[in-house]
């Protein structure tokens, strides 16, 4: 099974460093995600959704700072992010570096869906890590949202010599009794309980020039990204491209075929018939991705198979189970004891 949900090893690496308070943190933090320390210079390394969230665990446990995430993200750089940060750097202004960092975040993570709207004198810039995270490891999706937003806040200061100050920022968890730290380290007091995570920029703060504006750099760094994307998508172009709408619109149910094919313009048939010019099927690739987002899932104890099988789409648990038995050779409550 091909892991659909990952993220490259300079992002952990960016918060193993930043939680350790002694060099002997370093290898407990990396254990406890199944790694070596000698892993962790690996920068091609891919590290799944679960070994993200054990990693991130113990990186809260061994700083013991609750506001681990903002503190990691007001020292992050452009570097962090490999090339999308280099086109970043490059880029000719404020707007496009975002734009740019949405439009290829799969080159570095496939645990968030990053977007942007523009609307009239503000600039929406949305952060959600995947549904299935929420549900594996709230406490760790909820700091990697800090880390995100305090990142992006501090490397469009590096990246423009000036200071922004976002004119709302919204989280779509529960309120926090101190904000004191948000409120220093994101220039702004922030909103919970909302329906989105998201910040939100004065549009005229968004044309502010980056220093190292390189138009022949950027065009470079672009075409090696589009590379890069088309290289991990094993040259499948069109169920890579569904698989990517899938992971996106898991949020309380797992997407049928039809939304699927409305999110895409197309009707189903012609879905349909493209995924099988690939050789696969809809069902094939919702399978091999339902058996991923279920055994993550089956990491969390809290969740009941029931409440599993019903977020993956099934109508009744016993169903769940007899498609889990064909994935894998045994029960979903047999696999969860052998983790």
């Amino acid at each position: 099974m091909s892991a659909s949900l990952w993220v490259s090893m300079p992002i952990i690496r960016n918060i193993v460093v930043g939680a350790a308070r002694h060099s002997g943190d370093v290898g407990i933090i990396c254990k406890a995600g199944g790694i070596t320390t000698e892993q962790l210079e690996d920068a091609n390394y891919k590290l799944s959704l679960e070994q993200n969230c054990a990693i991130m665990d113990a990186a809260l446990t061994i700083s013991g700072d609750p506001c681990m995430g903002l503190h990691i993200g007001e020292k992050t750089t452009p570097a962090i992010l490999g090339i999308t940060g280099h086109l970043m750097q490059s880029s000719r202004d404020t707007l496009t570096a975002l734009q740019n960092l949405q439009q290829f975040t799969e080159a570095f993570t496939r645990l968030y869906t990053f977007r942007m709207e523009i609307k009239e004198k503000e600039v929406i810039y949305y952060c959600e890590p995947l549904e299935i995270w929420n549900d594996i490891s709230p406490g760790t999706a909820r700091q990697s949202v800090d880390i995100a937003f305090a990142g992006a806040l501090h490397i469009l200061r590096l990246l423009t010599g000036r200071s922004f100050q976002p004119q709302k920022i919204l989280y779509r968890y529960v309120r926090i009794s101190d904000t004191t730290e948000h409120e220093k380290i994101l220039k702004c007091k922030p909103l919970f309980n909302q329906s989105c995570n998201c910040i939100v920029f004065n549009y005229a703060d968004m044309l502010f020039p980056v220093i190292g504006y390189n138009k022949e750099l950027s065009d470079t760094f672009k075409t090696l990204l589009e590379a890069e994307l088309k290289k991990q998508d094993n040259g499948s172009d069109f169920t890579a491209q569904v698989r990517r709408i899938i992971l996106q619109h898991f949020q309380l149910t797992f997407p049928g075929l039809e939304e699927i094919a409305a999110i895409m313009h197309i009707t189903p048939r012609t879905l349909q018939r493209k995924l099988q010019d690939e050789n696969t099927s809809f069902r094939q690739l919702t399978d091999s991705i339902k058996q991923e987002f279920a055994c993550n899932l089956l990491t969390n104890q809290q969740l009941s198979v029931a409440e599993i099988a019903y977020k993956l789409g099934y109508a009744e648990p016993s169903s769940f189970q007899r498609a889990f038995r064909q994935w894998t050779g045994t029960t979903p409550n047999g696999y969860r004891a052998g983790i």
